[in-house]
């Protein structure tokens, strides 16, 4: 869980890349804000425009196989 802290909601509030819905804007902050942190991040949604949105800023989406090359 991220604490919606606010640089994130300063951040949702801003544009992105493309158009995106209210809760698409605070995920993608959250994304921002934990990848500011130098933590590693990944997406899993099945929602594609928002998977779209965090492609265009760098966050690459979670799959099965970035999965188990973790465990390794």
């Amino acid at each position: 869980m991220i604490e919606m802290v606010g640089p994130v909601l300063t951040r949702a509030l801003q544009p992105f890349p493309v158009p995106v819905r209210t809760l698409d804007a605070i995920h993608l902050a959250a994304l921002e804000f934990i990848r500011a942190q130098k933590q590693s991040v990944q997406l899993a949604s099945y929602d594609e425009r928002l998977v779209a949105a965090a492609r265009l800023l760098g966050v690459s989406e979670w799959s099965e196989e970035s999965r188990q090359s973790d465990r390794n």
